[in-house]
This record gives C-alpha cells, structure tokens and sequence, in this order.
C-alpha cells in the first residue's frame, strides 16, 4: 500500500496544483526517486484532474503515458491512469499499443500480455479498465474468457461500460448473455450501484455491442429488449436494430410508430426505420421498402411525417435524409410541417435530395402543396435549380394527365429508391 509523502511535501504539490503548474508536478511524477513523493503528486494531479484536462498539451500527455510504462507502482500507475481517463481514453489505447510493440517492457517483471491479468484483479478500477482494452486487443480464448468475467462481475461504470464496447468490437457471440443482463430491470448490485445517467450510457453501450454481435441470439436479445418498460431503453433499440438489416426487424420498428402517447419512442422507431432501409443489402433493398411501406399503410394510425420530417432536417447523413423524403412522398402527408421540410429540400446542397424531394412532393395532394410552392418560389431565384423544379411540381399537381408526371420522374431520375438511397 503506498503511503503518502510527508506534510511539508504534500503542501509544496498542493501548492503546484493551484497555481496550475502541471508540467512540474508531471515532473515529480515521472523523475522522482522516492515513491511516496510520486504517489502524492500523482492522486494531486487526479484531483486536479477536471482543470488541467481544459489546458493539457500533447507533450504532457504523452509524458503521463510514459509514466504508466515506466512506474515500478502499481499505486501510482493507478493514480496517472485517473488523470488519464478524464483528459483523454483513447490514450488507454495508446498504452496497449506501446505494450504490443514491446511485450518484455513492461512496467513490472510480468510481460504483456500476461500483465492484463495482474490489472484485471487489481481494486483499482483504472487498472481493471486498462486491462480491458488490452483484453479486446489480445482477442485469444483465455483473453475473451477473461473479458466475459469482467462483464459478469465488474460495477464500476467506467469499466463495465468499456468492457461492454469491446465485446461489441470482439464479436463473439458468448458475450450475449452478460450484456443482455445490463438491459434487464433488475435489482443487480451493478444497477444500485450507478446513477441513472450512467446506466443509461451503459444500456446505450449494450444495445450498440448487440448489434455488433449481429447474430441470432443478439437479435432475439434485442427484441427482448424492445418491449422493456424503460421508454429510453426501447426508444434506443428501435433506433438501433435497423442497422442489422433483417427484413424481420422492418415489423418490429414499424410496430413502434403507432406508440401514439410517446413522441420519444415514435421518433427513435422512425429512425429505425430509415436505418433498416440504409443497412439492408442492395438485393433486399426494394423488399425491405415495400414490406416497410405496406405495414405502415395497414397498421399505423398515427402520423408520424413529421418523425420523418425531422431526420431530412437534423441527420448528418445524406442517405438517410434521402430515404426519409423519399419516404414522406409515399407516405402522402398532408402534414403542414413535412411539406414544408420537402420544400425546403428543394433548395438543399444536395442534388439527390432536391430532386427526390421533388418527387416526393409531385405524390402529395395539390391544395396541401400549392400555397407552399408559390411562397418558395418567391424566395428563390428565378435562374435557380430549386425555382426550376418548384415549378415543375407545380406544373404536375396542376395537370391532369399522366405525361407531366412522368416527365417529373424522368427529370429528376428517382424512379428507383436504390439509386439514391445508399450513397453518401
């Protein structure tokens, strides 16, 4: 057990922490010869850890890393590895990855990989976490078995959390089970040991690792999962489980659109949706539209255009913003707001998705489309690609024949979804 160093010493360090002299006590941490100095500097500067990350240099990053694969102590160690989890967790990366380049040097007389297994049974957490990455690196069956132990017996939140993200990376379907176990309402010693923000990122990690698993029982632990009475846990689910891609899960997201009384769940099942169109393999693609397109004609009685609406306006990604105008057009809104965001596609950057907004708005009614167009077209410039195809929407709401309608599709070339939707 380390000891902490004498009065008159820890005053001066304390002292190098107000005055934000980060760099020296770094110094104390890496040079000094006696431990009990460099345990103190080092939980000195894990208390300060919240202010020296908002002025952290890449020098003294890196200096810290160097500590950690240098320190005789496992205490100390410990201590940086605090510091280093609130400036930057990608550095725990760094660390296995210096370990992998030279498995003999390590920082006790155990060599990597053998190491992780003295970390994982430390009490100290940030060790334990450490041990983690290094576990999802290694990928062997003794490695793997290891971080399935961790998944069934860890509480700190940080390192469950991590653990978690790895079996996701990892992949190996023996993971499925201790992850499905953070998604249950139970009384585990885990759930009373975490706030509710934190069991929630941990519930957000479970389901993304799910899905990266991606193989039968994942998905049935998904499905589970889905009918949980947790609101925020189903509405994450519905979003997620699109992206396996599964015909079968088009049914359960578009069952979570008639949640009439939870917009949360509405909107997260809606981007569900979108992301089964944008995860399904291209020869699925077309049946996966209609068999998502049907359902909701026969089963929804709720309208939800502006769910789809607002992933044309908020998603950082083109192809779902494409898939979701594509989509309010067969839908046929008469949604005063959904127009109004396929209007405004009409001036968008993007080509494709001004001209499948186009599309879109040729198949909705003309007395819903028509004072919306006019005020478009007013704001815009005349010698513009978006005046142009105003009006040729225009134009087909306003005729009566077939001719225009077709010359609309041909123009703005989205007769088939899977032109457009699966390209950024």
């Amino acid at each position: 057990m380390a000891e902490s160093p004498d009065r008159r010493t820890a005053d001066y360090l304390y002292s190098l922490a107000d005055r934000g002299e980060y760099a020296e006590l770094i110094r104390h941490i890496r040079d000094h010869n006696d431990q009990h100095v460099r345990y103190g500097a080092s939980g000195i500067l894990a208390e300060s850890a919240d202010e020296f990350a908002e002025e952290v240099t890449p020098e003294e990053q890196q200096a810290l890393i160097d500590c950690v694969l240098t320190e005789p102590s496992d205490a100390v160690r410990a201590n940086v590895l605090n510091v280093l989890l609130t400036v930057d967790e990608s550095t725990f990366d760094t660390i296995i990855t210096r370990l992998e380049a030279e498995p003999e040097s390590t920082p006790t007389d155990t060599p990597y990989p053998l190491i992780l297994t003295k970390w994982q049974s430390s009490d100290r957490p940030s060790l334990r976490y450490l041990a983690v990455v290094g576990f999802s690196r290694v990928r062997s069956q003794s490695t793997i078995a290891k971080l399935r132990t961790v998944l069934k017996r860890e509480t700190d939140f940080r390192v469950v959390k991590r653990a978690i993200e790895a079996a996701g990376t990892v992949g190996d379907e023996t993971f499925v089970s201790p992850i499905q176990e953070y998604l249950r309402a139970d009384g585990s010693e885990f759930h009373q040991s975490v706030s509710d923000e934190q069991l929630e990122r941990v519930r957000e990690a479970a389901v993304e690792s799910l899905v990266q698993i991606g193989t039968d029982a994942a998905y049935e632990a998904l499905v589970s999962a889905s009918r949980s009475t947790d609101d925020e846990l189903k509405g994450h689910v519905v979003s997620e489980i699109g992206r396996l891609g599964a015909q079968e899960t088009v049914d359960l997201v578009v069952d979570k659109l008639d949640e009439d009384d939870n917009e949360t769940v509405r909107e997260e099942a809606a981007a569900g949706v979108i992301t089964t169109f944008t995860e399904t393999d291209f020869d699925e693609g077309g049946a996966v539209r209609q068999q998502a397109i049907e359902k909701m004609a026969e089963e929804i009685s709720t309208d939800v255009s502006e769910e789809f609406a607002s992933i044309i306006e908020e998603s950082p990604h083109s192809s779902e913003q494409r898939n979701a105008a594509w989509l309010l057009g067969q839908l046929e809104t008469s949604n005063p707001e959904a127009i109004d965001t396929l209007v405004s596609a009409l001036n968008d950057e993007d080509d494709n998705l001004r001209k499948i907004a186009s599309a879109s708005l040729t198949k909705l009614d003309q007395s819903d489309v028509d004072e919306k167009i006019d005020s478009f077209l007013d704001s815009v410039d005349e010698d513009s690609e978006a005046h142009t195809l105003a009006s040729f929407v225009q134009s087909v709401l306003h005729s009566s024949g077939e001719e225009a309608k077709k010359e609309m599709v041909e123009y703005t070339r989205v007769a088939d979804p899977s032109d457009y939707t699966s390209s950024e």
